[in-house]
């Protein structure tokens, strides 16, 4: 007699990995690297809650000295997608935190050494689009802007990134 609209919900899982490595001159770099997992559960027609789980680490060369960083996050965001389900492009936007662990290691020429562990939330936004290639496999890529905790009660600063990866859908 009476009906009412069905939303069949829908599971992505996505791997983004991250390199960049830059040469300052031939005795000064700087190298990282990052990887993200992330599974985002689709409600609606264009909402989801991604959780995600990043590991990443990075390395500062210079004559004399030597800096370690290592970096874990747990996250999760709300995801609103700006096109409808059976559209390939499909851009959106973002917004969510994650709790934040770094441990920093700084090693002097001289033998000496200044770990460093730094943990706490960080909130972010971000934009980004994904391509549909097929209906279950995607390309996606995005841009985030976060803050970040600090040592020593210190001014917040702003991490920027970019990232590019895979989804799948089911």
């Amino acid at each position: 007699m009476a009906s009412a609209p069905a939303f069949a919900g829908v599971y992505e899982i996505s791997a983004l990995y991250n390199f960049k490595k830059t040469y300052y001159d031939s005795q000064n770099y700087e190298a990282t690297e990052t990887g993200t997992g992330s599974l985002a559960y689709y409600f609606w027609e264009m909402s989801a809650l991604e959780l995600s789980y990043t590991k990443g680490a990075a390395i500062l060369v210079q004559p004399g000295d030597t800096v370690y960083q290592d970096i874990s996050a747990y996250g999760a965001d709300l995801l609103f997608t700006i096109a409808n389900r059976e559209s390939s492009f499909k851009p959106y936007i973002k917004v969510g935190g994650s709790y934040v662990i770094k441990t920093l290691r700084h090693y002097y020429a001289a033998g000496a050494t200044m770990p460093a562990k730094i943990e706490g939330l960080s909130p972010f936004a971000g934009i980004g689009m994904k391509f549909m290639i097929g209906q279950q496999f995607g390309i996606k890529m995005g841009i985030d802007v976060s803050s970040s905790p600090m040592a020593n009660n210190q001014p917040t600063t702003y991490d920027f990134g970019a990232n590019a990866g895979i989804s799948f859908l089911f």
